[in-house]
């Protein structure tokens, strides 16, 4: 009944005259129906308004001005339950909304403050394996076809068929109708000298207009923040060019669970963020073609890499039973689908490959870790962890792999904090605390001696170094708890919320102190601690008491200071320099796997292996998770290294 008369109450909305948005300053405007919350306005102009947590009013990240307050009755709808939680009767009155809220009733003007607004963010993924030795499943075969004979004449792809019985090779089946078409011309303007792309298993994936071009295949990396590429040369294994991109689907969700909610809205949902990412690897292809000159008709293969609901996703299944106890997913093996199936804008009989997954949390990006990671954990006691939204970790020792996973939030990258942004210009990666004076120091993503930026907000890295830092300097506890019998102008009581101020208004890009809060430092507690208790618990079922090493994987564990990951206690005790942050160790994984087929192989193993733990199932878990909320441990609040 409340979804028919929701039906109803948007056929009559939009039956109305549009109204007219004005966002600023960006000056972004236009017409828009009537009922349209004003983040949907704002991804339908351009202005870009963030929403880190899909449109639920959680986090706050959203928050608005409008311009005239005094009309905004008019021309918005009532605050929500949601909006009356997060700003206050002052902050209402004065025209502050949450964009994922209020929706368009009439002409209304918006200011967009700096800290809402989505930056572009920083995102390394380069390639860290450089030497690959190729054995690709599509290879090149150049074929001299003879001149047509016969009565009647030999159709062209008999002829070509029987060039290649000639060189005694396989004879392929004929190729789809797009694959057949460019066959005429080339026979004709080549003399009979055809290229054409053969599959391992005898497909003839394409007929090649540039016989000189390199054979390429894309290694795809597909995040829950953000996406990588990198097109590579078949027969060589060079890297010819890499792009990358925030995953669109952000706009729905900043996490797995904000996702997998709006997909259960229905079917149309679910296509939505299908078609959001299929678009998004497009243009991912589109720059990958124009750095590199290759065309599409040489794209031969993509091998992809991805959790499971982003797998899910891509491929046009619905990722609502993985939400749903028991967590399973719709298929865990790996999957070889047509590139064109999908709407990819590659050969005409392009394949794509996903490698396997493990669980309905542990998917295709850490096999893909495990491939490019293998001579750092074989015969070796070796944590690995992938820091993201979803944490997932893999505890090798003894010829035997089990894995966990944990959902550490997105406060790690940024998220939920009070001030927190993804890695963009702006961002605060880094911070210093002198224990004498309090004083300070950032290091701002973007800021240069020649050209200054600003701080916006802090991005994960930075709140994993200031964690440490307040902890080193006494700001905060072991428990987390910030001090309030330090004397130092630093230390904010905002009503009942006590911050620490890391800049002050007058040094920030926004005009307000840019501080962290007690909730800030519990969010981190929160998502440390669950890293922590699940590596704990898994190194207890392994009966080990110590790791050799624990490798950091993921764009994230790239950037994270091993002292301060110490000083905290992300991962269990261990000396720093024994912490080694190894990239985007999934998408390395993911180009293996393209470059040589045996890999492939060797990930359906690798998943077979793994034997999966489930936390939720455990019943020492919330003990361990409790224990773990301390810095760095309750039972190793002084003995941890990285504290000496």
């Amino acid at each position: 009944m409340d979804r028919r008369r929701q039906r109803q109450r948007r056929e009559m909305r939009m039956s109305e005259p549009p109204v007219k948005v004005v966002f600023l300053p960006s000056g972004r405007r236009g017409p828009v129906a009537p009922g349209t919350r004003l983040d949907q306005a704002s991804r339908q102009l351009g202005a870009d308004v963030q929403s880190l947590c899909g449109g639920q009013g959680k986090c706050g990240k959203c928050r608005v001005r409008i311009a005239s307050p005094t009309t905004a009755g008019a021309s918005l709808s009532p605050p929500s339950a949601a909006e009356t939680e997060a700003l206050s009767a002052d902050e209402l009155a004065d025209g502050w909304r949450l964009a994922c809220q209020a929706e368009v009733r009439g002409n209304v003007t918006v200011d967009v403050p700096e800290e809402s607004r989505a930056a572009r963010q920083v995102i390394c993924k380069a390639p860290a394996i450089k030497a690959i030795t190729p054995n690709p499943t599509v290879r090149r075969l150049q074929v001299q076809v003879p001149p047509p004979g016969g009565n009647p004449p030999m159709a062209d792809w008999e002829r070509l068929k029987a060039a290649l019985a000639f060189m005694d090779q396989a004879i392929p089946p004929a190729p789809d109708i797009p694959g057949l078409k460019s066959l005429p011309a080339i026979l004709r303007q080549g003399e009979g000298r055809v290229t054409i792309a053969v599959h391992a298993d005898g497909r003839c994936i394409g007929i090649l207009e540039n016989a000189d071009a390199p054979l390429a295949g894309v290694a795809l990396d597909i995040g829950t923040t953000s996406l990588a590429a990198h097109l590579c040369d078949l027969a060589t294994g060079d890297v010819l060019a890499t792009a990358s991109a925030v995953n669109p689907q952000a706009i729905f969700g900043e996490d797995v669970i904000s996702r997998i909610a709006h997909a259960s809205a229905g079917t149309e949902a679910s296509d939505q963020l299908h078609r959001s990412i299929i678009k998004a690897v497009n243009d991912l292809l589109e720059a990958l073609y124009h750095q590199s000159g290759i065309s599409p008709d040489a794209t031969v293969e993509m091998v992809c890499v991805g959790n499971p609901c982003m797998h899910h996703l891509f491929l046009g299944l619905s990722p609502v039973g993985l939400g749903l106890a028991p967590f399973v997913p719709m298929i865990s093996q790996s999957v070889s689908i047509s590139a064109r199936d999908i709407g990819l804008h590659m050969a005409a009989g392009a394949g794509v490959h996903w490698l396997p997954l493990v669980s309905g949390f542990v998917g295709a990006d850490t096999i893909g870790a495990l491939l490019a990671t293998a001579a750092e954990w074989h015969d070796k006691t070796v944590l690995i962890v992938d820091v993201g939204t979803n944490g997932e970790i893999v505890l090798a020792h003894e010829n035997r792999l089990r894995c966990a996973s944990c959902a550490t939030g997105p406060a790690l990258e940024g998220a939920t904090l009070r001030h927190g942004m993804r890695a963009a210009a702006g961002a605060i990666e880094r911070v210093w605390i002198e224990p004498e004076t309090l004083a300070v120091h950032c290091r701002v993503i973007g800021d240069t001696p020649a050209r200054p930026v600003r701080a916006v907000g802090i991005c994960g890295s930075g709140i994993i170094d200031a964690a440490a830092a307040m902890l080193k300097a006494g700001v905060i506890g072991p428990n987390g708890r910030l001090n309030r019998n330090l004397q130092t102008p630093r230390m904010l009581a905002q009503g009942n919320r006590l911050a620490f101020v890391l800049v002050p208004a007058e040094e920030s890009a926004t005009g307000s102190p840019i501080v962290i809060d007690q909730e800030d430092i519990r969010a981190v507690q929160m998502a440390k601690g669950a890293i922590h208790a699940a590596g704990r618990l898994l190194m207890e079922a392994a009966g080990v008491k110590t790791v050799d090493k624990v490798l950091l994987c993921g764009a994230f564990g790239s950037v994270i200071d091993p002292v301060a990951a110490t000083i905290i206690g992300l991962v269990p005790d261990i000396a720093p320099e024994r912490i080694v942050a190894m990239g985007n160790a999934a998408g390395d994984g993911a180009r293996l796997a393209l470059l040589d087929r045996a890999r492939r192989i060797e990930a359906d193993r690798l998943a077979r292996r793994m034997e999966y733990l489930e936390l939720t199932l455990h019943p020492r878990f919330q003990r361990e998770f409790a224990m773990a909320m301390f810095f760095p441990h309750k039972k190793a609040i002084q003995s941890f290294k990285g504290l000496s």
